[in-house]
């Protein structure tokens, strides 16, 4: 016990500051099929109202990191066929006709999000964004130390990002009002464990404030 009488914890919660031309912010799955009230998940009968809320929280980013010339890197999860889905093509039987397929309304990014063609894009068909594509090459080529993240699921594909972004020492910030899942009483558990164990967990409020103190980060090369 500590002298004020407070139980004392052996974890570390970070705070990282946001470095200037270091940081970069990721969006993922953010698609029609996952979080349109007219998409697969919704169609198919699953609430996709505790994703949709983390729509507006992540059009603030998405605005508050432009402004600042933060690159930002969508990420679209889908496949051809459940042969390339794998195991979560049998956990979401739902996908087996139909949905997240490539080239279709449901895998493009949510209008409302303002996904621009000058951003970086990541397809990917496992749960995390690093795994079988292209995007540690690109934080490496940018130079990113610090990875605000934000999307959805949060307990499925963005921990399984963060998860691999801790690995590779790029030191991940789950913006929490900024994601949303299908189960909403996991959205909790699944913050502590990023907290816990893989980075930071932050508010949006302060990420704002952060972002805004970036204000001379470096233009993006063209």
């Amino acid at each position: 016990m500590t002298e004020a009488g407070q139980a004392t914890t052996p974890y570390t919660l970070v705070n990282w500051p946001l470095v200037p031309g270091r940081t970069a912010l990721i969006v993922i799955d953010m698609q029609n099929d996952c979080i349109h009230p007219e998409g697969r998940y919704a169609q198919c009968g699953v609430d996709v109202a505790h994703m949709r809320r983390s729509i507006q929280p992540t059009c603030e980013l998405v605005a508050a990191a432009r402004s600042v010339n933060v690159s930002i890197i969508w990420v679209r999860h889908g496949f051809r066929d459940t042969r390339e889905a794998g195991i979560l093509g049998t956990l979401r039987a739902f996908l087996k006709e139909d949905g997240l397929r490539p080239g279709t309304w449901g895998y493009q990014i949510a209008d409302e999000l303002d996904a621009r063609p000058e951003d970086w894009y990541i397809d990917k068909n496992r749960l995390s964004a690093f795994y079988g594509t292209n995007l540690e090459i690109v934080l490496r080529s940018l130079s990113i130390e610090t990875l605000l993240v934000c999307g959805v699921m949060t307990n499925q594909c963005v921990k399984a990002t963060v998860a691999d972004a801790s690995y590779r020492d790029i030191k991940p910030i789950v913006v929490a009002e900024a994601t949303g899942t299908t189960v909403p009483r996991l959205q909790g558990p699944a913050l502590e464990m990023v907290a816990f164990g893989l980075g930071e967990v932050r508010s949006l409020e302060q990420t704002l404030k952060d972002l805004k103190g970036l204000s001379n980060q470096a233009p993006a090369a063209g």
